[in-house]
C-alpha cells in the first residue's frame, strides 16, 4: 500500500518536471520567434522614414550650388574668374597716362670771357604733349654801371610735335615786348599776338627758341622774344666732342642764318636732341657764348 503510493508520488513529481522542462523548451523554442518579430516592428519603422529622409537630401541638394562640370558654359551671374581670358567684345581697360619726362638745363651765358646771365630750360613730355618753359636773365655792366640788361620768358605747348601755343614777355632794355600764339580761325592756321597787333600764320610756325634739333630745320620760325619773321638757313658742320664742366658731350654742329645778313646768326651744338651750347655775335660785336651748366 505504502508502495504504491509512493509510486503514485513519483510518478505526479515526474510530470510536474516534465511539464516545467516543457515549458522552458517551448520558450526557448518561442524566444527567435519574439525577437524576430521585434526586429521586423523596428526595420518596418525605418522603411516608413526612408522616403521623408530622401525627401529631405533631395531638398538640401537642390538649394546647394551644384558643381560645375569642367565643359559646362559660365553662368550668366557667376563672378569672371580672374585668370578668365577676356571676352573679344569687351570694351577696352582706359590705359594709365605715361608719367611726365622732365628735363631742366640751366645755362651759363658769358660776354668776352665774363659772365652776363643765365638762362634756364624745363621741358616736360607726357604722351603726345610737350611743355617748354624758358627764362633768361642778362645782365652787361661796365665801370660798375649796368649798360645793358635783358629779361624775358616764355612757354611753348606742342602736341604731336606741332606748336600749339606760345607766350612770351621781354624786357629788352627797357622797350617790352608781349607775344602770344593760339589757335587760329581755321584748322590751318594759328593766330599770332606781337605786342597787340593780330595777324593770322600758318600753323607749321614755331618759335626759334632753339632748344631742340628739330627746330632748327623748321621751315618757318618767329623770333621770341619780338616776334620778328624769320627765314632760316641751316648748315650741318658735322660732329663734334666737347667737354663741357667736366662732362663729354658727343654733339652735332650746325650754323643758322636768316636771309637778312647778321640779323639771326647762331651756331648750336646738339648732344642727341638737346642743345649743349650756342655762339653768337652781339651788336657790339662781341662773342657771347652759352654754355650748359
Amino acid at each position: 500500500m505504502l508502495t504504491c503510493e509512493s509510486h503514485r508520488a513519483e510518478d505526479e513529481m515526474a510530470r510536474r518536471i516534465c511539464r516545467v522542462q516543457t515549458g522552458a523548451f517551448a520558450a526557448q523554442r518561442n524566444a527567435p520567434t519574439l525577437m524576430t518579430v521585434t526586429i521586423m516592428r523596428f526595420l518596418g519603422g525605418v522603411l516608413v522614414l526612408l522616403p521623408f529622409a530622401f525627401a529631405t537630401l533631395a531638398a538640401g541638394s537642390a538649394c546647394a550650388d551644384p558643381a560645375p562640370r569642367p565643359d559646362a558654359p559660365p553662368r550668366a551671374d557667376a563672378p569672371p574668374r580672374a585668370d578668365a581670358p577676356a571676352r573679344a567684345d569687351a570694351p577696352a581697360r582706359p590705359t594709365a597716362p605715361a608719367a611726365p619726362v622732365k628735363i631742366h638745363q640751366v645755362f651759363d651765358i658769358d660776354r668776352e670771357g665774363n659772365k652776363i646771365g643765365a638762362t634756364t630750360i624745363d621741358i616736360e613730355r607726357q604722351n603726345d604733349a610737350t611743355t617748354v618753359k624758358t627764362v633768361t636773365d642778362i645782365s652787361v655792366k661796365v665801370m660798375m654801371f649796368e649798360a645793358y640788361r635783358f629779361e624775358h620768358t616764355a612757354t611753348e605747348t606742342w602736341k604731336n610735335g606741332q606748336l600749339v601755343a606760345f607766350k612770351s614777355r621781354t624786357n629788352d632794355n627797357g622797350t617790352k615786348h608781349a607775344i602770344d600764339v593760339g589757335p587760329g580761325p581755321t584748322p590751318d592756321k594759328l593766330k599770332l599776338d606781337v605786342d597787340g597787333k593780330h595777324s593770322e600764320v600758318p600753323k607749321t610756325i614755331a618759335p626759334a627758341s632753339l632748344w631742340s634739333k628739330d627746330i632748327v630745320n623748321h621751315p618757318d620760325l618767329f623770333e621770341p622774344a619780338n616776334g620778328k619773321r624769320l627765314s632760316i638757313k641751316a648748315k650741318d658742320l658735322g660732329e663734334e666732342t666737347l667737354i663741357l664742366r667736366g662732362v663729354k658731350h658727343q654733339t652735332r654742329h650746325y650754323r643758322i642764318s636768316d636771309k637778312t645778313p647778321g640779323e639771326f646768326d647762331r651756331d648750336l651744338w646738339f648732344d642727341g636732341d638737346l642743345l649743349v651750347r650756342m655762339k653768337l655775335l652781339g651788336t657790339d660785336r662781341s662773342t657771347i657764348i652759352s654754355d650748359l651748366r
